[in-house]
């Protein structure tokens, strides 16, 4: 019997990257990885595909340690040592050892600096950055300027990102300042966070005092959320004026740079959305550095936002800045230069996305 097995994702460390499996966000479904081996074994040897062939497994085993059927295992150069493993375990159950039959790792005569030398999984993976995942959906936009929605989590090299795309030719919207807009006195924003929470947020200095207002929403998920749905609507109605504007103005693409774009809905106004994710391990290396936190705040942070596989999950593109300066322009660059190839060429007014 030949039983072709796939397991969850083994720990593993291809460096560079911390430990765990390469962009494990990327990795495919079981289910599509499952399909794929079975549509090899109907090309290559299509009688010995049974019900049972090939089985998931969640454990670094599997059936291999309990199936008295089984005679042989394949295993790689790298696996060497876990073929070992099973013919010890089935030693210690009385089933007889496998014959190991061990294969060459193939050589990535192809691989960049930053990938395995090997042809890995890794390595596709990484070459999905950059590139369309997903084909965006028709939401019933304007065709100008097309809007790429940029999102990401702390220290995720969102902003550096968004630099790279100014330089290949888009247009910013940055949510952030359009935010710290949203209190202005006078605004409208302004005088909705006073009727809500009361004219005590107002400071000496007639603005909002963000310390008195923190106090009455951190403390209470329903007022921070009925905060946040006054301050995204004011940034909402902003952006979209400047979308209008840029649009008047010729502008091709427009990038909205927002770290909540997800959680506010603000993907409507979009016709793509991209997103940069960054190990977490890697991020809170990065918070420490950068801003001098308490680990345990910083993981705090961290922990608040949005997973990197919900981005991945509801993104058109990702973008990954774990590596050289250069890995990330390079990223960028395919990025654009796919946008560039599948750019609409209508025109028509805009229309408004419910918010």
């Amino acid at each position: 019997m030949l039983c072709l097995t796939m397991a969850k994702p083994p720990i593993s460390t291809p460096l560079p990257f911390p430990q765990g499996k390469t962009l494990p966000e990327l990795i495919q479904p079981l289910d599509a990885r499952i399909a794929s081996v079975c549509d090899f074994i109907r090309d290559v040897k299509p009688h010995i595909l049974q019900p049972d062939s090939v089985v998931p497994i969640s454990d670094p085993y599997g059936p291999s340690i309990v199936d008295p059927e089984m005679r042989c295992i394949v295993v790689s150069e790298e696996t060497k040592r876990g073929g070992d493993a099973v013919n010890k375990n089935r030693q210690e159950k009385g089933l007889c050892v496998l014959d190991i039959h061990e294969i060459p790792l193939v050589e990535d005569i192809k691989h960049a600096a930053h990938e395995e030398a090997k042809i890995s999984s890794s390595s596709q993976r990484m070459r999905l950055l950059g590139t369309l995942l997903k084909e965006p959906v028709k939401k019933g936009l304007s065709d100008t300027p097309y809007v790429i929605g940029l999102t990401g989590g702390i220290a995720s090299g969102k902003s550096a990102v968004c630099k790279r795309l100014e330089g290949q030719g888009a247009a910013v919207i940055d949510c952030d300042k359009l935010g710290h807009k949203a209190y202005l006195p006078g605004t409208q924003g302004f005088r909705r966070v006073v009727a809500e929470f009361g004219q005590d947020v107002v400071g000496s200095d007639g603005s909002i005092n963000r310390r008195a207002l923190g106090a009455k929403v951190f403390q209470d998920r329903s007022r921070l959320d009925r905060l946040n749905q006054i301050i995204w609507l004011e940034i909402a109605s902003m952006a979209w004026e400047e979308l209008r504007a840029l649009g008047a103005g010729g502008c091709l693409v427009c990038v909205l740079d927002a770290a909540v774009l997800l959680e506010a809905g603000w993907d409507e106004f979009c016709h793509e959305v991209w997103s940069c994710i960054i190990h977490q391990d890697e991020a809170l290396k990065r918070i420490l550095d950068r801003d001098r936190l308490p680990e345990e705040k910083a993981r705090q942070r961290i922990e608040s936002q949005l997973s990197n596989q919900e981005r991945v999950d509801r993104s058109n593109v990702v973008l990954c800045t774990f590596w050289e300066p250069e890995v990330t322009q390079k990223q960028v660059e395919k990025a654009w230069a796919g946008l560039l190839g599948r750019l609409p060429t209508g025109e028509g007014e805009p229309k408004h996305p419910k918010l």
